[in-house]
């Protein structure tokens, strides 16, 4: 054979080549982004509609109806699934795997414009295309003794937010929580009724007169003017002294009709972390960025720039980077432990540090060569791909070894240096063709797969075979170069060398190696006997292999089958729901209790909570929210299913009210970016007749429940809560000349208040809400008609209390109900058929 002899002839441009390739391959690694999961383009676009607060009943025909039929004209889309609640509607268009989904993004949008114009006024639109960009990657907290809760968020707001973003490789910043300051106009209902006056009459002043009007342009002192007529006010007092015409009497100041001030806006948001209010600082990345530098940027920032003040906390409750630099930990330990165990092996039969060195320093070089190739082909450092390094270290090993142990073979035969080399690669050549092509035709399936499985197992596949290639180059060309050149002295042992040889040739004959070496060829004999038993019986051999299949096909059906292998993340998220129609004060109280229990555990790091809000693209409801619960590191700690099935057993002996779902982050992004639910366990119920829909889907949880292995069973009604209905008599309202829009700009300023504009401070922008101060009976409201004549809401409208509504949630235009569960000990494959079974 030619090869090695061509090669060794030029050894030194070989090694500069394998050199080069290696260094920037280790180069190449170091600097790809690093991220829990590869780039899997999902082909989900998620549309959110705002309508403010509107009854469940009434969005469904007039927001999610029609953005859901027009969405469906988008070509490629397999299907639409639609929630509906009280003012929001939660659209999600999933598409076909292999999509352009910048394309079908701009489509989805273009398409909800178009129906926009037609949905009730007000109505906001937000579409997203879902990825694991989507979700936070680093979750912080802002605590304070000193600061108040409006101050944290304007930290957060306007000094935070614009330092990290500048950070290279973060997408967005988001803040949760803490309140915002807007200016306020508490109308005293005794002034407005001691001067027939009308909420309507104050917020038409406030409209009138704070505003800024252009009057042109006047030439003037050789300059150009522009002429403006400045009504605007910036503080508390300028508010006051507006002006409210009164009729047959004279105009009233603002501060004469109540208190104006500057206070917290309302919000039905609530966000703490261990336990204390708290502005919760999110963190997302952009989809090519790596969540390890983004960590690393953010830690140098704040020692750098001091951001953070002395009397504010920077809390971290959840650590992405922590678990990508665990598993690229894990995966580098991988690789030294195999070399050492590698080397160990190798000084055992071979006895020679110069072939056992030859031989390890194959596997970081075909590792390096791994990164250059997944630089190139524009990958990431993630699960997946560091699983196929690790799983392709044996291989990468064994191709070397084999290669160096018979070239040691053919020359301890009598060869010499590159006859050695030659002729033991020549005998090895066939079979080590054959095992790389049938390992990489192996791994060729995971190439074909689509759907989610694909994307995630492509870069396994893909990984394993730039290893096998990576390894079989080594082995075929460096290896037998570097034993020809390197692997047997040339000249006469030094004294320290024969010593050692001696030494490890006593040590091999010594007398505690041989049960070793007795067993060893005991076993050689045996296996002798065995091969020359089943060469003369065919038959034997074949039911031998026949009772080998069967044995294994029945272990096969007795493994369960998982997506993913089970992960110990480090982290919990908890989504909980208080009783339907729960205030916010009540929800408040009620998860304080679950908080002592979380806080209670010595497991626990850190924690945060969110009411009304969630960790996430979704639309939520007040008397809901999440935990994302951060663990201490292994070895300090219980493994995470036994701290989930420990929170869960105390807080529903304390809050039995409160409903929990456990899960893991990770998991659930998984389920919330393929299109479902982001529990494992669904069960869709479809009908026309919600009552029908809710027994059958009660009827339904029940039978889950009962199925060993399923944890947190829900039966997917969400009820939002009772209405206070409003129900206005078209003939009185006529009588006096009122609309409903009359009607509703008077109650919104009796219940929440009106935001009527916006005052300036500087570069900051805060909202003007006026509203009435509670002691007048809703019945009792004072409206102006348009005669003049001040209007009891009584004599055109009765108030009543309407019943609790159900979120509506529809898949392709059909309504249906989700059961969902958890699974907990056992695999999902054998929970689904039991379920399936009891379903049936």
């Amino acid at each position: 054979m030619n090869l090695v002899a061509s090669a060794r002839r030029r050894a030194v441009a070989l090694y500069l080549l394998v050199a080069i390739l290696a260094l920037l391959g280790g180069y190449e690694a170091l600097r790809l982004p690093a991220s829990i999961f590869p780039q899997v383009t999902f082909p989900i676009v998620k549309v959110i509609a705002d309508v403010g607060e509107e009854p469940a009943a009434r969005m469904m025909p007039t927001v999610t109806r029609p953005l859901e039929e027009r969405i469906l004209r988008v070509p490629g889309i397999e299907r639409v699934r639609s929630t509906t609640s009280r003012g929001s509607s939660e659209l999600s268009a999933r598409f076909a795997w292999g999509t352009d989904m910048a394309v079908a993004l701009q489509r989805v949008q273009a398409e909800s414009q178009r129906v926009l114009q037609t949905l009730p006024a007000g109505t906001t639109l937000d579409v997203e295309w879902m990825n694991p960009a989507t979700f936070p990657i680093l979750g912080y907290a802002l605590v304070s003794d000193t600061r108040s809760q409006a101050e944290l968020r304007a930290f957060a707001e306007y000094t935070l937010k614009p330092a990290l973003i500048r950070i290279p490789g973060v997408s967005q910043v988001q803040i949760q929580g803490g309140r915002k300051r807007e200016f306020r106009v508490e109308l005293e209902p005794s002034a407005l009724e001691g001067r027939r006056l009308a909420v309507a009459d104050v917020i038409a002043a406030i409209e009138k007169n704070d505003q800024i009007l252009s009057a042109g342009l006047t030439e003037r002192n050789h300059e150009l003017y522009l002429a403006l007529v400045d009504g605007r006010v910036h503080d508390v007092a300028a508010l006051s002294r507006i002006a409210v015409p009164v009729a047959n009497g004279p105009p009233v100041t603002l501060g004469d009709l109540g208190r104006v001030l500057v206070d917290d806006e309302i919000s039905y948001v609530r966000t703490t972390a261990n336990g204390r209010p708290a502005v919760l600082v999110n963190v997302l990345q952009q989809p090519s960025a790596s969540s390890i530098s983004i960590a690393s940027g953010i830690d140098r920032l704040l020692a750098r720039e001091k951001l953070v003040p002395g009397d504010v906390r920077w809390i971290d409750f959840y650590d992405q980077a922590r678990f990508v630099s665990d598993s690229v930990g894990g995966t580098r330990d991988a690789i030294a432990v195999g070399v050492v165990l590698a080397a160990v092996v190798l000084l055992l039969f071979l006895r020679s540090w110069r072939l056992t060195l030859i031989a390890v320093v194959t596997v970081p070089l075909a590792a390096a060569m791994v990164g250059l190739g997944l630089a190139v082909l524009g990958q990431t450092v993630n699960l997946m791909t560091l699983a196929g390094v690790a799983a392709a270290l044996g291989l990468i090993a064994d191709d070397a070894i084999v290669v160096v142990e018979n070239i040691h073979r053919h020359a301890q035969e009598g060869g010499e240096g590159g006859a050695a080399a030659e002729s033991g690669l020549r005998e090895l050549l066939p079979a080590l063709v054959g095992s790389s092509l049938s390992t990489t035709v192996i791994l060729l399936p995971f190439a074909l797969l689509s759907g989610i499985t694909g994307a995630f197992f492509r870069p396994l596949a893909l990984t394993m075979a730039l290893a096998l290639a990576a390894s079989f180059f080594l082995a075929l060309l460096s290896v037998p170069v570097a034993v020809s050149l390197f692997g047997q002295r040339r000249r006469a042992p030094r004294v320290w060398q024969e010593r050692l040889s001696s030494a490890w040739t006593r040590l091999g004959r010594a007398r505690a190696l041989a049960p070793l070496r007795r067993s060893g060829a005991a076993a050689m004999r045996g296996y002798e006997r065995v091969v020359r038993v089943l060469v003369r019986h065919g038959i034997v051999a074949a039911l031998a292999a026949g009772v080998l299949v069967t044995a294994a096909y029945g272990m096969y059906r007795g493994i369960g089958t998982d997506f993913l292998p089970s992960m110990d993340e480090g982290s919990i998220i908890l989504d909980y729901w208080t009783p339907p129609g729960t205030s916010l004060t009540d929800t408040d109280q009620m998860l304080d209790q679950a908080e002592r229990v979380i806080s209670s555990l010595p497991d626990v790091e850190s924690y945060s909570r969110r009411t009304g809000t969630q960790l996430g693209f979704f639309i939520t409801e007040p008397n809901r929210g999440d935990y994302v619960i951060k663990l201490k590191p292994r070895g300090r700690r219980r493994p995470v299913d036994d701290v989930i099935e420990d929170l869960r057993t105390r807080i529903a002996r304390v809050e039995p009210a409160i409903h929990t779902d456990f899960g893991q982050l990770l998991e659930d992004n998984i389920g919330d970016l393929a299109g479902g639910a982001p529990q494992p366990v669904e069960v869709k119920v479809f009908g026309q007749e919600q009552p029908v829909l809710e027994r059958r889907a009660r009827a339904i949880a029940g039978v889950v429940s009962s199925v060993k292995g399923t944890a947190d069973a829900f039966d997917g009604i969400v009820v939002a809560g009772p209405a206070l209905d409003v129900r206005i008599d078209p003939i009185a309202a006529a009588r006096y000349g009122l609309t409903t829009d009359d009607v509703h700009a008077a109650v919104g300023a009796a219940v929440v208040g009106t935001v009527v504009d916006q005052v300036r401070v500087g570069e900051r922008m805060y909202d003007l809400r006026v509203v009435t101060r509670a002691g007048t009976p809703l019945a009792d409201l004072p409206i102006r008609s348009p005669s003049g004549a001040l209007v009891r809401l009584a004599d055109v409208a009765s108030v009543s209390t309407g019943a609790p509504e159900t979120e509506i949630d529809r898949e392709n235009l059909e309504t249906f109900i989700g059961v969902t569960a958890r699974i907990e000990g056992r695999s999902l494959g054998a929970v689904m058929a039991d379920v399936q079974r009891g379903i049936a």
